[in-house]
């Protein structure tokens, strides 16, 4: 699950003017930067980088290059005679000391703003598009994983759309889903992000907003389109309704494809009831369950017994599936630490025994409860970063049905 770095923080208007206003002086110095950055944190780095260049880095390396730069910015004014500016220095830096840009463009900041604005907007509504949606769920999940704040997903769609283009035609379409745009710009919360998903579907991504509270936004959504009747060629036209699926990150999904198939199954249920909010549920578990493509190794041990080592192949945030050179009785406590030797994590857990069965290759297979904090849903993340894979029909190497919520 690797995901491109964009910061977790949201930079004020009046320092990215100041990042920007950067790129033409020479006189922002690398002890200037590293104030800056105590006073905003280091993803200041990352931001002066992506400002200027476009470049998505992590803070530590962005940090790196960029005092790299401000001292060859020094030696080309020392050089020259003249105050280089910092465009300029980066420029040569990048082209020619360390090469990652192969063909730059110089480009005006005010075009290369509104062509950027152009490609993440829905021309229709306004509102961003499926392309901005692909970029700020990763966003909220790196979050997530940085700062510990979950996020709630919305997925909305236009009740009996196809009955009211015919009664009203295309272009009466096109007002309502305007109108509709606006209602949820206007009813959202100004943090909230807003997105024409595609036909008549809407998604909302709400940062730092758990299950219950999305339902609120939701529901406040609902009655607010439900309310509003469309106003197209001077006639007052028939209400419009829309049907809602929430699902809540990292409860209702791992990973963005987990987080929108369960946003999108309760969307589901929503349309057969129509004018309605439902959130994601699964009758057969709290927490959707991840099969690993790469086994995850642990050791189990009890009060009384020294540790076993076994590889866990699927993880929820509720509990795991494992195969152990030993088994437990079901109810057995146990002390378990996931570990990523390569990546120096572990994750120490108290769990129970759930389920005991035996394999054909003479191990064990133990399912194991367990109840995780925030910060060991973090650690747990970072554990399965590159292992998650969605549903499957093999777990184990033991032929199970597919899971409802996968």
């Amino acid at each position: 699950m690797h995901l491109p770095f964009r910061s977790g923080r949201e930079f004020s208007v009046q320092l990215k003017a100041l990042l920007q206003r950067s790129a033409t002086t020479c006189t922002m110095t690398a002890v200037q930067w590293d104030t800056l950055a105590e006073e905003f944190g280091p993803e200041v780095y990352s931001e002066a980088l992506y400002q200027l260049t476009r470049l998505e880095v992590q803070p530590a390396e962005a940090r790196e290059r960029l005092q790299a730069i401000v001292a060859h910015q020094r030696q080309l004014s020392k050089d020259l005679n003249r105050c280089v500016s910092l465009i300029t220095a980066i420029c040569d830096y990048f082209t020619q000391v360390d090469p990652m840009v192969r063909e730059p463009v110089l480009v005006e900041v005010r075009l290369l703003q509104q062509k950027e604005e152009f490609a993440v907007r829905d021309e229709l509504t306004g509102l961003l598009n499926r392309r901005s949606f692909n970029q700020e769920v990763p966003r909220e999940m790196e979050r997530f994983r940085r700062f510990g704040q979950c996020f709630s997903l919305l997925l909305l769609d236009l009740d009996r759309f196809k009955d009211f283009n015919d009664a009203n035609g295309h272009s009466a379409g096109d007002q309502a889903l305007q109108d509709v745009g606006r209602i949820l710009t206007e009813t959202a919360r100004l943090y909230d992000r807003v997105i024409r998903y595609g036909g008549e579907e809407f998604a909302v991504i709400l940062p730092q907003t758990n299950g219950d509270e999305a339902q609120a936004v939701a529901e406040r959504i609902r009655l607010a389109v439900a309310r509003h009747h469309v106003r197209f060629a001077g006639q007052d036209l028939a209400p419009v309704t829309v049907s809602t699926g929430l699902a809540c990150y990292p409860k209702d999904g791992l990973d963005m494809e987990g987080l929108v198939h369960n946003a999108d199954k309760a969307l589901y249920e929503a349309k057969a009831l129509r004018n309605t909010v439902l959130r994601f549920r699964d009758s057969k578990r709290s927490h959707p369950r991840y099969l690993l493509s790469d086994p995850l190794p642990l050791t189990l041990r009890t009060e009384e017994q020294d540790e076993i080592r076994a590889e866990a192949c699927d993880v929820s945030f509720g509990g795991l599936r494992c195969i152990s050179e030993a088994p437990f009785q079901p109810a057995t406590p146990l002390h378990v630490v996931l570990t990523d030797a390569a990546r120096a994590l572990q994750l120490p857990l108290r769990a129970e025994v759930r389920h005991l069965a035996p394999d054909k290759a003479g191990n064990f297979q133990l399912g194991l409860s367990f109840h995780l904090g925030v910060e060991e849903q973090i650690k747990l993340l970072a554990l399965l970063d590159g292992r998650m894979a969605l549903a499957s029909t093999t777990l184990c190497g033991i032929v199970q049905p597919r899971p409802a919520d996968c």
